[in-house]
């Protein structure tokens, strides 16, 4: 019988892949576990991409620096921890792995399947999905006792919220290690009790954008009136309230007479609108080809990124006043 991972047994947390999100989680490891000062390492089959994730987090470390919330020492303690190399070997003696590959189903089959022959049987193997079945991929090793889903928002250093799903047949053990561990780590973990396709954070957005493209294939707002109604109705609303304190509010029965004449209006639509695939035909992508919903150039994005930051991190200050 293999004894299962609690969390003080943590010592050596491995991360998969130097993409978006792999050394940023890294970082919220070093910086935040200071406590516990974990060791941690960061794995790519790419050296390019680890030169690439040094530059990044060059960058991201001097902004948590200009925040003036940690000692400057502390902070060159913090990044000094973090190891990035591209022998696989390296992630052998990890307690915990998170992978953050690409989200392609068989490609993080492949890396549990190679991650479950590399660590002990007592190693708990995480995958950053952010929608993919975690029995399935659990499915590929010979521990799904001890797989589980750690779905970290974007950027993982920032966001606070972090979706823990179980797979079938995940331990009660392994998701109170997490839950845990990530709360020592100033996130907020909740739980996604059953392995569903986006998890809840994704199918959530997901019914929010199907609707938005509804109303303006129907013609009923244009895009920018619909921006409008959604950033200073809804997105002034719920960093302050949360979403069943507004129906409390509205009161039971009112919520459900507006429901019964709502929802057999709502869009229920299968498959995407079809001039989201016209817009993708026609090279318009979005940010990265500079033309979407809205147009961007190169500065536009990267100085609206750091703005959009500063703000997110101004506001979190301000919804620690509401929990």
């Amino acid at each position: 019988m293999v004894k299962e991972m609690d969390v003080s047994t943590i010592k050596k947390i491995g991360i998969v892949g130097c993409g978006v999100m792999g050394p940023s989680i890294a970082e919220l490891f070093a910086i935040f576990g200071a406590s516990s000062e974990y060791e941690i390492v960061i794995y790519d089959i790419s050296p390019s991409q680890i030169e690439k994730a040094k530059t990044r987090m060059d960058i991201d470390f001097a902004k948590v620096s200009s925040t003036g919330l940690f000692n400057t020492s502390d902070l060159e303690v913090a990044r000094n921890r973090i190891q990035l190399e591209n022998d696989i070997n390296s992630l052998a003696d990890s307690n915990l792995i998170i992978e953050a590959v690409p989200e392609k189903l068989e490609l993080k089959l492949e890396v549990f399947n190679q991650l479950d022959k590399l660590t002990p049987p007592s190693t708990i193997l995480a995958t950053n999905s952010s929608g993919l079945s975690i029995t399935q991929i659990a499915n590929a090793t010979n521990r799904p006792l001890m797989c589980i889903g750690t779905h970290f928002m974007n950027p993982p250093l920032l966001m606070p919220l972090v979706e823990v799903v179980k797979g079938k047949q995940t331990s009660d053990q392994t998701v109170q290690t997490i839950v845990e561990l990530l709360t020592n780590v100033n996130k907020r973990p909740v739980l996604v009790k059953k392995d569903i396709p986006g998890y809840v954070h994704n199918r959530l957005q997901a019914a929010l954008f199907r609707e938005v493209m509804y109303l303006l294939d129907e013609g009923v707002m244009e895009v920018q009136d619909l921006e409008t109604t959604v950033k200073y109705g809804l997105g002034l609303r719920l960093p302050v309230m949360k979403v069943f304190e507004m129906v409390d509010l509205m009161g039971l029965d009112t919520i459900q007479n507006v429901l019964n004449y709502l929802y057999p209006t709502l869009n229920c639509s299968t498959s995407p609108p079809s001039f989201l695939k016209q817009m993708i035909q026609a090279g318009e992508l979005g940010t990265k080809s500079g033309k979407g919903f809205h147009d961007y150039t190169k500065s536009d994005i990267q100085e609206s990124m750091q703005q959009k930051e500063a703000a997110t991190f101004q506001l979190l200050l301000m919804m620690q006043q509401y929990d």
